[in-house]
């Protein structure tokens, strides 16, 4: 890991700014307000900004020292945190030590994706054309090498002595199969099959249910899960129930952390065939984790029943797509309401600060009429159109909002 003196001179620089950080009173505070959300108790909205298109924002690229291996992605990940920090930290948690992400591999189910990038778009090719391709397909034998792990943590743990903390993080998982699914089998082609093929749909989802949930009993034996993180799609996961109050020590297991999960092709489906085709199939292995987050941008306000039949789901998607009086009428208080505001409204011609601020209003609004917890996560920003001031305006005045 250890690359020149200025590199390392330079990290250990940037790893003071962000103790600093960290060590604020803020953190805790903020921490509080999202295990009060989490467990569904009465406080403000809480707000977060994420998933963003990072070259478009001055984080410090240029600036960069290292530039390969893991002094790299440690300099670009102090940089970020410090950037967002300083520009639109909203209810962000800068957390009291550098993580380092164990070594886990192989443990996507189904066949890697073949694909064609053009620009921005990308093109995935077409697999698992027949029943018989799906019925072959095999649980993956996960992968994991702690001897490098300990040997990362030992050299960073001496880079940074006397300056911040250094430990291991688990994995969470991405239990959205059909995202996955979707990468080896066009989006037109599953809305076809699902009238044409049903029992084919069928075969599908319950061999990707299979092999998800063999990769989870392996990562439960391996102790790689991240025991009650601090995040979950983009949302702060803090909560007073995890990790299992009788885990006594013993390696983590999926009732210890967090799930996500979406069907996002089957945005417009029936309720009944998403049910069929997602909820039923997917229930099993979902209520093996202690909490999920449920859905994205599939649009969710007429279906919080049948996801009702999924026990441990504590936050819901409503995605700018979604009718957010239904939602917050259909949710009731049981769920947090995961606002995703619209990411157009940083990504037009020029920033309309009304606009944003009649949106965030009115969804906070919707909520507090039906006395249900809410949160405001703006993501999946494709572009500010190189403005970066954009963000921090939505996030003062989401902070506004919310009484922040």
């Amino acid at each position: 890991m250890m690359n020149s003196d200025e590199g390392m001179s330079v990290v250990q620089e940037l790893g003071k700014r962000y103790a600093e950080i960290a060590s604020m009173p803020r953190q805790q505070e903020t921490i509080d307000g999202w295990r009060r959300l989490n467990g569904l108790q009465s406080t403000r909205p809480m707000v977060r900004v994420e998933q963003l298109p990072w070259h478009e924002l001055d984080w410090g690229a240029a600036e960069m020292v290292n530039t390969e291996g893991e002094l790299a992605r440690i300099e670009r990940q102090l940089r970020m945190t410090i950037y967002a920090w300083e520009n639109f930290k909203a209810d962000m948690v800068v957390l009291p030590y550098l993580g380092l992400q164990k070594t886990v591999r192989n443990n996507m189910p189904g066949p890697g994706s073949v694909v064609e990038r053009i620009g921005l778009s990308q093109h995935f090719d077409e697999q698992l054309t027949t029943i018989e391709e799906v019925r072959a397909l095999e649980t993956p034998i996960v992968k994991v090498d702690p001897e490098l792990d300990q040997q990362r943590l030992e050299q960073a743990s001496v880079l940074f002595d006397g300056i911040l903390p250094v430990r291991l993080t688990g994995v969470v998982r991405h239990s959205g199969l059909w995202d996955k699914i979707t990468m080896v089998i066009s989006p037109e082609r599953v809305l076809y099959d699902l009238i044409d093929r049903p029992e084919y749909v069928s075969e599908l989802i319950g061999k990707y249910v299979e092999m998800e949930s063999g990769i989870l009993d392996q990562c439960d034996a391996l102790g790689v899960l991240e025991a009650a993180p601090s995040g979950i799609h983009c949302t702060g996961a803090f909560c007073d129930e995890l990790p299992s109050p009788d885990r006594n020590g013993a390696k983590t297991m999926a009732r210890d952390t967090w799930t996500f999960a979406m069907a996002q092709i089957f945005s417009e489906v029936s309720p009944a065939m998403h049910e069929e085709f997602e909820v039923a199939p997917m229930k099993p292995l979902l209520e093996r984790y202690g909490w999920v987050y449920y859905g994205c941008c599939e649009p969710l306000h007429h279906k919080i029943d049948i996801i009702r039949q999924i026990k441990n789901v504590r936050k819901i998607s409503v995605s700018p797509w979604a009718v957010k009086e239904i939602a917050a009428e259909n949710i009731h208080g049981d769920y947090v309401f995961s606002a995703k505001p619209n990411p157009a409204h940083v990504a037009m011609g020029s920033f309309d600060a009304d606009l944003v601020r009649k949106d965030l209003t009115e969804t906070v609004e919707i909520c507090r009429r039906h006395n249900t917890p809410c949160e405001l996560i703006l993501k999946d920003v494709s572009t500010v159109c190189n403005d970066a001031s954009r963000l921090t305006e939505w996030e003062k005045i989401a902070m506004e909002v919310v009484g922040g």
